[in-house]
């Protein structure tokens, strides 16, 4: 039964999580973006929408203005010409009166007979014309004028648009005939209006580029974002695809807490248990080897070492008793029996070698001089180094090196490496060994000048039954690794070919 509260802490560490979920980041991206988007493009809209009214405004009292002053330059006209019907003055001789939008003003009778212009050309009080006037309108009566009539009146052989206006006075109907500048005020109304549309044009045009530049920039932040928000699934892609290459040496680092940090744990958790699993069945496989082995030492124990050692009891036997008499024969005899003798110790070490693999490590520790293990370990090899023209050579820490070890096991390591390199040198060189002690660690380097080992064969060479020679089962490194390692040590090697292998030893110092 769970603990009160329990299930309630459950909802609340639910509810957390979406809100801080890989789907709820997403959510909120775009839910930003699109208010951003639409805030900046409302303001845009907006401040557009300002600037065109305020154009408006100013554009309609510009066409106000326009209006009002055509309307008062008629009115102005009209005055004018009633003080020439009131007086005896002409038009012509104060036309410096005209309003500026007005081009010309005519006074003609109800037959047509102009009796007035401010064109001296077309009347004078010599020179009556006569000007077709429109309709009287009907109605039309003293003291009331009427409205301006649309007409035409030919002027320096050309027609022109006048605004006819019928007035009854003392002297009779007279009409005035007003010529207004041609497009005088459609011209300013027209100006008017070309500014409007040339500053809606371009506003209209600003807001498309801002509204563009808004796209853009948001494209990038979604491009950029969505990298960010995709990166982690390439890292776990790729981590993939090296679990699955067998690579298990590894993290991935990714650190979030939303689903993909939790799946990226996950994946680590994974990889952790692939790797002891592995490690496991190398274990496993390791055993099962060894199990084998220790099985067929046993049976190579019994099936060969006796009769390698009745073999060498009989070679010393007849050393002894069968020996020529002649100094030469004799000679040559003993060196046969002694190739024999030493085929049959290398059959023994190889032997021995399996027995050492397939046993369990029984270690009987003491205290340990390497330095002195090493040069019993040299003079062993040194009669064979001497018949292949090696040099020998020991340096280091000869007096600060000791260790808590087995010490026939240690040696057995130590002349397994030397005989080897020794191997590695038929046409000579130089072999040195070195002792030295640093931070509680006793490092026992042992070099030599031969044929190197290939660096694809280099991860294998601690591998049991691995061999780089004809001869041998290839377990003397295997045997070497796992007794430095059944002292707590390590073993390392370098090698470059055609220039020479060191390995290097690596034990815990021991006590003075």
């Amino acid at each position: 039964m769970s603990p009160p509260g329990a299930d309630k802490d459950v909802i609340m560490t639910g509810k957390l999580r979406f809100l801080t979920g890989f789907r709820a980041r997403l959510i909120l991206l775009w839910s930003a973006l699109l208010l951003a988007t639409m805030l900046f493009v409302f303001a845009i809209d907006l401040k557009v929408e300002n600037r065109i009214s305020n154009d408006v405004e100013s554009e309609n009292k510009s066409v106000k203005l326009a209006i009002s002053s055509g309307f008062g330059d008629f009115a102005k006209a009209l005055s004018l010409a009633q003080q020439s019907l009131d007086s005896s003055s002409y038009l012509y001789e104060s036309s410096n009166a005209v309003p500026p939008t007005v081009e010309h003003i005519i006074i003609a009778d109800e037959r047509g007979m102009v009796k007035d212009s401010t064109l001296a050309d077309i009347v004078t009080p010599d020179n009556p014309q006569y000007i077709p006037v429109p309709d009287r309108p009907e109605g039309v009566t003293q003291g009331d004028p009427g409205d301006p009539v649309e007409g035409e009146v030919q002027i320096h052989g050309g027609l022109t648009k006048t605004y006819d206006l019928p007035i009854m006075t003392t002297k009779g109907l007279h009409w005035i005939v007003i010529v207004m500048q041609e497009g005088a005020i459609i011209n300013k109304i027209d100006d008017a209006s070309g500014v409007l549309v040339t500053q809606t044009r371009r506003w209209s045009e600003a807001r498309l580029v801002a509204t563009t530049l808004l796209l853009v920039l948001t494209l990038a932040m979604v491009a950029i974002l969505a990298g960010r928000f995709t990166r982690p699934v390439k890292e776990l892609a790729g981590a993939a695809r090296r679990v699955a290459a067998g690579d298990l040496d590894f993290q991935v680092d990714i650190k979030r807490s939303d689903e993909l940090g939790e799946l990226a744990s996950t994946f680590n958790e994974m990889i952790v248990d692939l790797k002891s699993k592995k490690e496991l069945e190398e274990k496993l496989n390791q055993a099962e080897r060894s199990a084998v082995v220790g099985r067929l030492t046993q049976g190579v124990a019994h099936e060969i070492r006796n009769p390698l050692n009745v073999l060498n009891l009989s070679i010393d036997h007849v050393s002894t008793k069968f020996a020529p008499e002649d100094p030469a024969r004799r000679k040559q005899f003993t060196g046969i029996l002694s190739s024999i003798k030493d085929e049959i110790a290398r059959l023994n070490r190889m032997v021995t070698d399996l027995l050492n693999y397939g046993r369990p490590a029984k270690l009987t520790l003491s205290p340990i001089d390497m330095a002195e293990l090493v040069n019993e370990t040299m003079a062993l090899v040194k009669p064979q180094a001497h018949e292949q023209g090696v040099d020998l050579l020991v340096d280091g820490d000869l007096h600060n090196a000791r260790i808590n070890g087995d010490a026939e096991r240690l040696k057995s390591c130590l002349s397994n490496i030397a005989i080897n390199a020794l191997q590695a040198m038929p046409a000579g060189g130089r072999l040195t060994a070195s002792v030295h002690k640093k931070n509680g660690i006793v490092e026992v380097s042992i070099s030599d000048t031969g044929v190197g080992i290939k660096e694809d064969s280099l991860p294998k060479i601690f591998e049991p039954y691995f061999s780089t020679k004809q001869a041998g089962f290839g377990l003397g490194l295997a045997v070497t690794k796992k007794i430095v390692e059944e002292h707590k040590g390590s073993i390392e090697v370098h090698s470059h070919v055609d220039q020479g292998t060191t390995f290097t030893l690596k034990l815990p110092a021991g006590s003075a």
